[in-house]
């Protein structure tokens, strides 16, 4: 008797596209949705830097009399 071998990821491909086309498709917003918040947060933290740079810069142009 000949084992029959069956192709793993090709099934579980074929199932995806056949029976989960809301669940990949909410998979991927998940994965956009993380992406965009990690983004997001990254940016606000950069422009938080730089307006902390600018405050120190300012108190010290204060403390030196130069305004």
């Amino acid at each position: 008797m000949k084992i029959q071998r069956y192709d793993l990821p090709k099934i579980i491909k074929n199932d995806f596209l056949l029976y989960g086309k809301i669940h990949l498709t909410l998979l991927i917003a998940i994965i956009l949705s993380a992406s965009l918040v990690i983004i997001t947060v990254y940016n606000t933290r950069l422009l938080i830097t730089e307006e902390e740079d600018v405050i120190q810069k300012k108190k010290k142009k204060m403390m030196n009399g130069e305004i």
